[in-house]
């Protein structure tokens, strides 16, 4: 069984190319030259030099004694052999781009990404690298109690491009939702306070359509963060081509549609019912009494959609800061170090008692 690697090389010099998000166009490292990505043309595919996909037989002759992976470990994982440098590449089975480690050539791994893994649509990075590692040392400026090690710039410059894979569902809902309101008036005069409280029933029916709902389908990524950066602009969202991939890592869908449909029901469901309570205005409360929803969705796509990511372990615990890579928007839990937040605190009290020795002092000056 073979596994083959897409390599994409400049015309003009044979340099890498990859993608670069301020003008959407690939640049050549070496030369400066510049292309479509839709008319770059395939380099070269290498697919004859037969290598194991998972398992001991194929990774464990490559590697030291030291280095040894366990079973478990070796059936997720896909061996690649490097067309630029003729190295070793081992990723995942949801890795469809990434970088060799030896030469740093950006490649495209091209079982990820062909037949139905191949995505309809993908949203080329907009946000550049330097962008989102400035946006993310401001924000670890701005939290002061923050262990030293997030202040690593190292550390910081470490985000990675990643396209994730995402379902993004069209659909348009018929709904009958009623709803609990009151109106509640209250007034008072010169013995007493009156409070009036009314109560309705309302009920609201109609249809909404839904377009490009989207919902994260790789099971390693937080689907909460994913949400939180939302939204994409999918007026910059384009026909797959794999040359957009080159420079940045890319993931596979692992979770699929039957498994995604609940969350993107349960996201039009949210949206509805908000939407419906929205024009139930003038009442002092209103809470769903109870609903019926049909679900006729039109059709699903599968996308890649740019973000850039940052995990960091701080004692024991994984720390992941995610960016929109089309617009900066930005989701990211700091800890609290508790050594820099007693200091800080030891401080202001220093500080307040050297203030309020010298209003003390100004006070026995001025009553001398």
């Amino acid at each position: 069984m073979t596994a083959s690697v897409l390599e994409y090389k400049c015309p003009a010099c044979g340099g890498q190319v990859a993608l670069d998000p301020a003008s959407g166009q690939l640049e050549c490292a070496s030369c400066g030259s510049v292309y479509a990505p839709d008319s770059f043309a395939q380099q070269a595919a290498l697919a004859a030099q037969p290598v194991a996909p998972a398992g001991p037989a194929g990774l464990t002759d490559q590697i030291t004694p030291s280095q040894q992976w366990s079973d478990q470990e070796l059936a997720q994982m896909r061996e690649y052999i490097c067309p630029s440098c003729g190295g070793q590449i081992l990723a995942d089975l949801n890795t469809a781009a990434t970088h060799c480690p030896y030469c740093d050539s950006p490649t495209v791994l091209s079982p990820q990404i062909e037949g139905l893994l191949r995505p309809d649509w993908v949203a080329p990075f907009r946000i550049s690298k330097e962008q989102a590692t400035a946006a993310l040392t401001e924000h670890v400026k701005r939290k002061r109690l923050a262990p030293k090690l997030f202040h690593d710039q190292a550390r910081i410059e470490s985000v990675r491009g990643v396209y994730v894979p995402f379902w993004l569902y069209d659909c348009q809902v018929q709904a009958e939702l009623h709803f609990d309101a009151t109106k509640v008036k209250r007034w008072s005069d010169s013995h007493y306070d009156y409070t009036k409280t009314d109560y309705y029933r309302l009920r609201r029916a109609g249809q909404i359509a839904y377009a490009r709902v989207p919902v994260d389908g790789a099971s390693n990524m937080n689907d909460t963060y994913m949400e939180a950066i939302e939204p994409f602009d999918y007026s910059q969202v384009v026909d797959f081509e794999p040359t957009y991939l080159l420079g940045y890592l890319a993931q596979k869908y692992d979770v699929d549609v039957p498994q995604t449909h609940p969350r993107a029901i349960a996201r039009v469901t949210n949206s509805t019912v908000a939407a419906f309570q929205n024009t139930a205005q003038g009442y002092t409360t209103c809470t769903l009494a109870d609903r019926q929803m049909a679900f006729p969705y039109q059709g699903v796509h599968y996308a890649l959609m740019p973000v850039w990511m940052l995990n960091t372990v701080y004692r024991d615990k994984t720390y992941t800061f995610a960016m929109n890579g089309q617009t900066g928007r930005f989701i990211g839990v700091l800890p609290v170090s508790w050594g820099r937040f007693w200091g800080w605190l030891s401080g202001l009290f220093v500080g307040l008692g050297l203030l309020f020795c010298g209003l003390a002092l100004g006070f026995q000056a001025v009553g001398g």
